[in-house]
């Protein structure tokens, strides 16, 4: 081989090695440097800080809906107590009005069978002396009856 097969065998091939390779190696090397300081680390800040705080007040916000749900659950436990304390009370006023009327109604029972009584010996007293009044009557007419069928006077003691 020669020189001249030697150069045309390297002219013929794209990829020679020469100065301008190492140029090209080293611009690249040079480029990715800066765009890494000046453009790409901003970014990736920017967009690290985004997702810090789109996750952060997700976080936030799921620590919200967390404190909004047992500040709601306590407020439900609270009403249902105050709802139970109230029908507790409801109850007892309902029993305590329960037990008043039974007592009045026992009240007036006892007040109408103690009025019973005394209208019926009341009633008792009135027909005795009823009773005593006409047998009295009935033997003044008897007496005044005999005497005349009989044209005497008639005692009223007994048998004659």
């Amino acid at each position: 081989m020669n020189i001249t097969t030697i150069g045309l065998a390297l002219a013929g091939n794209v990829l020679s090695i020469d100065g301008s390779f190492l140029f090209v190696f080293i611009s690249i090397f040079v480029l990715i440097f800066v765009l890494n300081r000046t453009l790409f680390k901003p970014i990736n800040r920017v967009l690290d800080e985004r997702e810090r705080l789109g996750v952060g007040r997700l976080a936030e916000s799921q620590q919200m809906l967390v404190a909004y749900e047992e500040r709601l659950a306590g407020y439900e436990e609270k009403l249902r107590a105050a709802r139970a304390e109230a029908y507790n009370e409801l109850e007892a006023a309902r029993r305590l009005a329960l037990a008043g009327r039974a007592k009045a109604i026992e009240g007036v029972r006892v007040e109408t069978a103690r009025l019973i009584d005394e209208a019926k010996s009341e009633v008792s007293r009135q027909a005795l002396a009823s009773r005593q009044t006409l047998e009295q009557e009935a033997r003044a007419m008897a007496s005044t009856i005999s005497s005349r069928i009989l044209n005497r006077p008639v005692t009223s003691g007994g048998n004659q």
